[in-house]
């Protein structure tokens, strides 16, 4: 499987995993200069913004390992400014990863809530 075909199952198997659990999905793919996040919502009164890693196996090791501390910079500056042009900078936000492991034709979800936490420096 290709990898970008692997990736945009992994986004389609994650949303359908969220909206089950209840989140409120806001947007998908939302871009700015400076990168993108995978999936933005809404669980209760707060405002998540998803990383979603996808894997076919462990050769790369465990799929939320491949959030380095540079993408995590990168989408805390994508989240403010989404924050900034919604007008949400008094919402209560959080970082999370959803990590897919492909398992044959079965993917295995892992929703990790609180993943990261955003330091000033990256802002």
């Amino acid at each position: 499987m290709h990898n970008l075909s692997l990736g945009l199952r992994g986004e389609e198997s994650a949303v359908d995993f969220l909206k089950k659990n209840g989140f409120k999905i806001l947007e998908r793919n939302f871009r700015t200069n400076f990168g993108q996040i995978d999936i933005i919502a809404k669980e209760k009164n707060e405002i998540c913004f998803i990383e979603v890693k996808t894997r076919k196996n462990f050769n790369f090791g465990l799929p939320q390992e491949a959030v380095s501390i540079t993408k995590k910079k990168r989408i805390a500056k994508v989240a403010l400014a989404y924050l900034k042009e919604k007008r949400l900078l008094n919402k209560k936000v959080r970082f999370d990863v959803v990590s897919i492991l492909w398992d044959g034709n079965i993917p295995k979800i892992e929703l990790i809530r609180d993943a990261f936490e955003v330091e000033e420096a990256y802002a």
